[in-house]
């Protein structure tokens, strides 16, 4: 089973000294860039590691609520719920639609600490839409860009170099980073989170929480 990590769990944290949350959203204009998938298999990894994760489904297409409802990865520390849930959680994942409506996007960003922003292959649409997801970033003065995740990763195609480049230079102008990239094969249906393809990922978040 994929989720033997548990055993090399660090101990269960205390949540006696736990106040908010850290709020992390997955979000991107545009559709199919890996969203869902991300805060899936983030949300699982960071629990393997010890933390107690909410998960909140902020799209209309329900998608997400419908993996983790039909396929339980039986993690006590992963949850999927609302502001409404009453359980203490040490992060929350906001999964968002695909978003080009300025006001919604504004305001789901300034619930957040954090911004992670899944960029499909790269490949052109997925980086082109970038500088408006930015805008509102900065409108909403509120969430800081934890990365930009290249998702859907293929290596070999030289459109994909082109447009990682595309992406890392336009990362460089905001003082941003590109996270290493995510291989095709994640995707929400490897629900038991086969090879951990966002082990690292997590250990990224972890780091980026720690000096929160």
């Amino acid at each position: 089973m994929a989720t033997t990590l548990t055993a090399a769990a660090p101990p269960r944290l205390s949540h006696a000294t736990v106040t908010t949350p850290v709020v992390l959203v997955v979000l991107h204009p545009k559709g199919g860039v890996g969203r869902s998938t991300t805060v899936w298999q983030l949300g699982a990894e960071l629990a393997l590691r010890g933390k107690c994760v909410r998960i909140e489904d902020l799209d209309q297409g329900a998608h997400l609520s419908r993996t983790f409802n039909q396929y339980p990865l039986g993690l006590e520390r992963l949850q999927l719920g609302s502001t409404n849930h009453p359980a203490s959680v040490d992060l929350v994942l906001l999964d968002t639609a695909p978003e080009a409506q300025r006001e919604r996007a504004i305001e789901v960003l300034r619930r957040a600490d954090w911004a992670l922003v899944p960029v499909k292959g790269p490949e052109a649409s997925s980086v082109q839409a970038l500088p408006m997801l930015m805008d509102w970033i900065a409108e909403a003065r509120h969430a800081r860009v934890l990365g930009f995740l290249p998702t859907m990763y293929k290596p070999r195609r030289a459109e994909t170099r082109y447009w990682l480049a595309e992406l890392q230079a336009f990362a460089a102008e905001y003082d941003a980073r590109v996270l290493a990239p995510i291989g095709d094969i994640a995707s929400v249906a490897a629900w038991r989170l086969d090879g951990h393809p966002y082990a690292q990922l997590a250990e990224e978040v972890l780091r980026a929480i720690e000096h929160h």
